[in-house]
């Protein structure tokens, strides 16, 4: 079967909207092509930062780290709930919501699960992206954990803001968070596949990602 990649992935630069409280990212210029042979770059960023993966171990004592979990969990199926028509500023979305979207918890179990709003493609160079985002209610978390899905890829952060319980609820169920992605409403309801791959960041709590849709292509 032919397929196309579609890239997920939020732009990263020192503009990137960070979480409030944490530190912009830092790209500075240490070796240049005219003085040294080369053009090296410095990196500094919070790993929580544009588009990434959170490991049980960001919420979680004793959870998984971003090296520990089997490379087969960040590649997988893929199922679309569409909340495009549901999701609203700074309000809850709740299971009504992800039931209207297409939801049905049979057949999620090790899965990505893509939950598509469109908040980011709007508000990803706004500090709207996490000051009014929409978020699961707590009754939505739960029965998601318990669809036991390999992983939530989202554009729109799970939680209100602090303390993060429904991250605590997911990444307590072993369902691996992918935050900060783009063009979620065109991909189509099911049929194709999440590629997420992280950095292999020995005993760390998340890692920045780039994340593709894999799609088939209709032969013509």
């Amino acid at each position: 079967m032919n397929t196309t990649l579609v890239d997920l992935t939020m732009p990263f630069s020192e503009e990137t909207v960070t979480v409030p409280g944490h530190p912009p990212p830092r790209l500075e210029l240490r070796r240049t092509l005219e003085r040294d042979g080369l053009r090296s770059t410095h990196l500094s960023t919070m790993l929580h930062c544009g588009t990434h993966i959170d490991a049980p171990y960001h919420r979680i004592a004793d959870g998984a780290t971003i090296d520990q979990i089997p490379l087969d969990r960040f590649r997988r199926p893929a199922r679309k709930v569409d909340l495009t028509d549901r999701a609203r500023p700074g309000t809850a979305i709740t299971l009504a919501d992800l039931r209207h979207g297409g939801f049905d918890p049979d057949g999620c179990a090790g899965t990505i699960l893509v939950l598509a709003t469109g908040w980011a493609d709007r508000n990803w160079r706004s500090p709207r992206l996490y000051a009014e985002n929409p978020y699961l209610s707590e009754q939505a978390a739960v029965v998601l954990a318990q669809a036991r899905p390999s992983a939530l890829a989202l554009d729109f952060s799970v939680d209100a803001g602090p303390p993060w319980p429904m991250h605590e609820i997911l990444l307590g169920a072993d369902v691996l968070l992918i935050e900060n992605l783009l063009g979620l409403p065109a991909l189509p309801a099911e049929g194709f596949t999440i590629i997420a791959f992280p950095l292999r960041l020995v005993g760390e709590n998340g890692s920045p990602a780039r994340v593709v849709a894999e799609l088939p292509v209709t032969q013509t």
